[in-house]
């Protein structure tokens, strides 16, 4: 029995019988005005001593600030407008960019500021001994050098480029000379080259630092592309080598390029070899006044024009410095090549062989071939070249791939291949993927270190495979349970960057254990780590949102991300065993004031069968006596997602944040979808229609009150399902498909291929063209039924979207236009695929919410028909 004091107010006791009721506290609701209190936080990282953090909170309606702040003393320093935080590597300093004041130079012992104007690059080196700093001003560029231990500087003029090597010498480039530059040596000066006609660039050190190489442009012509030629400086003897492809009898006249995001020089591991692309000279492409498009042609008419001709195809090619020997890696018939880690072979193919075909990535022929001899072996033939179908071990005596639902291992010395996981009675094919096209792993991250094994995953567990086929082990067991084990690949720095010429290869140190990010089948999150014994330690694994781990470099210290629907994301600091974790960063402490909504799984199933989760989110100040409108919010998969703050804002791309609406009492539901091939709409209509019944048997949906929303692929599938049932009071939909024949057909300049592999390889699942299956597409087309549609539908879309063209909405809008339906079209002039730009952004917010408000909640004081 609860006794009451008489003394207590009325009002008090109300207010208490009220929370006590509905076990809500008394915070206050949220309004607009109160939205510009939120920010973003963003760009997280740890010093290398584990001492300081770095992060940025970005705001919708203000400026925003980062911090950089203590993990001990919660000491902060605040920067606004700040960005680009870098720690020195011995933890002394950080650099920050500020747009007024330049580069911020903090230590943080003394605590002095220094600030340099100007700088467009920025690197500590020599264990943090210096930074130096390219600073481009109008006249003249500078390199600047400063000694952080005496804060004296060192300037040398006229610098367009600089490198550093592990060693720390540096080499710069002006417009006309490179010099190697000294620190250990009084920051003396040596010049390695110098032409007054034409300029240096692209600086590249070798691996241990003993030579140093760079391309020198040639005079221009009226070819393309531009000229170059390579020169070598060894710095063991200081000898210069050249190479010039105009003279150069193996390169028969081709010239020596830079490609675009590819290293234009890449040195073998001994530092004895340059790799570096070359391609036939043209003249330069123009626009034709007469386009000739053909059948017969590989790639389809923009695209031929560029890559359907494989000589002018770049090309990689090698350079064996002291013995002058040039040969070309990528020929006429096979001009992709992609080199082993070691750099003796490399996994050469045309792309072209099998087109026109149907997929965003063709398969190909695969030769391996000797870097060394030439020798060229076809080892594969048909096989999927898409990202993580491919690799190489990390001493490059292997060759992984996948094919035929399992992963197969080439030994180059011996020429033999095996599949390393067809006994194992495990399916390594992704079940998950229900998109058309060839099938796909469930991945792998790459190998151990000393390339004993080969790392694969399957739906749930990791599993170590030696190359040989003689020995398999699950490292993990989490199928038993159904949580998911993957290694957090992010943490290993040597993994961090690929070069793109190279076979993927990154490697794991089984020796020093593996850090996993773990997810559970109702979406606890988390971290472990996996000890060489065999044994799984926690570190941090909760019913949260737990991700964007990383590691202090010389510290056993981590930091991430935690967050949940209703708590907003924090930055954790732990260790790696489990003992020790604090939350040392809250971001938007003021949402604690606020109402806020919850989230839940909820479970249902399709008419097939198929078991199905999707996230509903409970209005703040839930009254579990009251009935809600709803709207429902679809794409493909959200139920991971469950943990996601959404930070209330009246700014977003797409128009529609799920807390603008369960903070305005709306149920709002995601569900996921699981999709028949060759019947994408009916799928969606299916699971979206199971969904929604599965939350009106609860009794809490206003069933007459219940919208629908989706964009790109989603809002082809808002625009479908109203064809196909009476379910939703309203409906928005952006950027979407509405005739898929239609859009099969659909070619745009400015994109690699036509839609046609969106269809025969991707999310609208259909496994052959409109001419072998025309009833499936018209059955599965919005417009085609638009004559069923009894839903009001708000559609948008960007007058410059590359990747639907906005014609698609507007051809649907003319549809329900003569239909005399109920349908309102926004136009973006100058937006893409979504919507960037900020006063638009929040002008789609808005009328996406006064959509729904007018024909949910019938809120009469906005008049949707004055939406311009």
């Amino acid at each position: 029995m609860i006794k009451i004091n008489n003394t207590f107010p009325l009002t008090v006791l109300l207010i208490l019988a009220v929370a006590i009721c509905y076990g809500q506290s008394v915070n206050r609701k949220i309004t607009t005005a109160d939205y510009a209190k939120w920010s973003t936080l963003q760009d997280e990282a740890i010093s290398p001593d584990g001492l300081w953090i770095s992060y940025s909170l970005q705001y919708d309606y203000g400026a925003d600030t980062l911090f950089v702040q203590n993990c001990k003393s919660d000491r902060k320093l605040i920067f606004p407008s700040g960005n680009n935080a870098i720690f020195s590597s011995d933890g002394r300093f950080v650099t920050v960019s500020d747009p007024e004041k330049g580069l911020i130079l903090q230590e943080f012992k003394s605590g002095k500021v220094q600030s340099f104007r100007n700088v467009s690059k920025h690197e500590f080196f020599a264990e943090a001994k210096y930074l130096a700093m390219l600073k481009k001003n109008v006249s003249s560029n500078e390199l600047q050098i400063l000694d952080c231990n005496t804060n004296k500087s060192y300037i040398f003029p006229d610098v367009q480029e600089f490198t550093i090597s592990r060693e720390g010498k540096i080499a710069v480039s002006t417009f006309h000379e490179v010099r190697i530059i000294d620190p250990a040596e009084n920051f003396s000066e040596k010049t390695i080259a110098q032409d007054s006609a034409e300029s240096f660039k692209n600086l590249c050190w070798s691996e241990n630092g003993s030579a140093v190489a760079f391309l020198q442009q040639l005079p221009k012509d009226t070819l393309a592309p531009d000229n170059h030629r390579i020169i070598y400086y060894n710095l063991t003897d200081s000898k210069s080598y050249m190479l010039d492809g105009s003279t150069n009898e193996a390169l028969m006249a081709q010239r020596i390029i830079v490609r675009l995001s590819k290293p234009a020089l890449t040195f073998s591991p001994d530092g004895k070899r340059i790799f570096f692309a070359i391609t036939t000279p043209h003249k330069p492409f123009t626009t034709e006044q007469v386009e000739i498009w053909d059948t017969a042609t590989p790639l389809e008419y923009t695209q031929n024009k560029y890559r359907g001709n494989t000589n002018y195809e770049p090309k990689l090619a090698v350079w064996s410095v002291e013995s002058g020997r040039v040969m070309q890696i990528g020929t006429v018939e096979n001009p992709k090549a992609m080199l082993t880690t070691d750099k003796n072979y490399a996994v050469c193919f045309n792309a072209l062989r099998y087109e026109p075909q149907y997929e965003y990535d063709a398969p190909a022929d695969l030769y391996l071939k000797n870097t060394h001899t030439g020798k060229e072996t076809l080892i594969l033939q048909k096989q999927a070249t898409s990202i993580g179908m491919m690799g190489t071990s990390p001493d490059g005596k292997f060759i992984n791939y996948f094919r035929d639902n399992n992963w197969w291992i080439y030994d180059i010395e011996k020429t033999k291949r095996r599949s390393i996981t067809a006994q194992i009675g495990i399916a390594f094919k992704n079940k998950e993927n229900d998109n058309s096209g060839s099938p796909t792993p469930y991945g792998s991250p790459g190998w151990s270190a000393d390339g004993k094994y080969f790392i694969a995953y399957d739906q749930y567990d990791i599993w170590l495979l030696s190359p040989d086929g003689s020995k398999t082990q699950k490292i993990t067991h989490g199928s038993k349970n159904k949580v998911r084990y993957r290694i957090c690949t992010d943490l290993y720095q040597e993994n961090k960057t690929h070069n793109l010429d190279n076979l993927f290869a990154p490697k794991f140190d089984l020796t020093k254990g593996l850090i996993l990010e773990v997810l559970g089948d109702n979406m606890a999150s988390g971290y472990y780590k996996w000890y060489p014994n065999g044994s799984l330690k926690k570190m941090l694994f909760k019913e949260s949102g737990i991700n964007r781990i990383q590691k202090a470099k010389d510290a056993e210290m981590y930091i991430c991300i935690e967050q949940t629907s209703a708590l907003p994301p924090s930055i954790i600091l732990l260790n790696n065993t489990g003992t020790f974790s604090k939350v040392i960063m809250q971001s938007n402490p003021q949402s604690k004031k606020f109402d806020w909504g919850q989230a839940e799984l909820i479970y249902y199933k399709n008419k097939f069968g198929d078991n199905l989760k999707g996230i509903l989110y409970k209005p703040a100040n839930y009254k579990p006596a009251k009935k809600y409108p709803m709207v429902v919010l679809i794409y493909e998969i959200f139920s991971h997602g469950l943990h996601n703050y959404y930070n209330p804002t009246e700014y977003d791309s797409m128009g529609f944040i799920p807390s603008n609406y369960f903070l305005d009492d709306y149920i709002v539901l995601m569900p996921d979808i699981r999709y028949k091939i060759d019947d994408p709409g009916m799928s969606a209509l299916d699971c979206v229609e199971s969904s929604v019944n599965a939350v009106k048997a609860t009794g809490i949906v206003e069933e007459n009150h219940i919208g629908i929303i989706g964009h790109s692929f989603g809002g082809y599938e808002v625009s479908f399902i109203i064809t196909q049932t009476k379910t939703f009071a309203a409906a928005i939909s952006g950027s979407a498909i509405s005739d898929l024949i239609g859009s099969y057909f659909t070619y745009a300049s400015n994109i690699l291929r036509s839609n046609t592999w969106r269809f025969e390889g991707e999310q609208y699942r259909m496994t052959s063209s409109p001419f072998n299956d025309w009833n499936s597409y018209q059955r599965n087309s919005p417009l085609p039924n638009a004559k069923y549609i009894s839903t009001p539908l708000l559609s948008w879309a960007g007058k410059k979207d590359p990747t639907i063209p906005w014609t698609q909405s507007a051809s649907f809008h003319m549809a329900l236009r003569r239909l005399d339906k109920k349908s309102i079209f926004l136009v973006y002039n100058g937006e893409t695929h979504t919507i960037l730009t900020p006063e638009l952004q929040k002008d789609l917010t808005i009328k996406t919410k006064n959509w729904f408000d007018y024909y949910l909640k019938q809120k009469t004081g906005t008049d949707i028909n004055d939406i311009p």
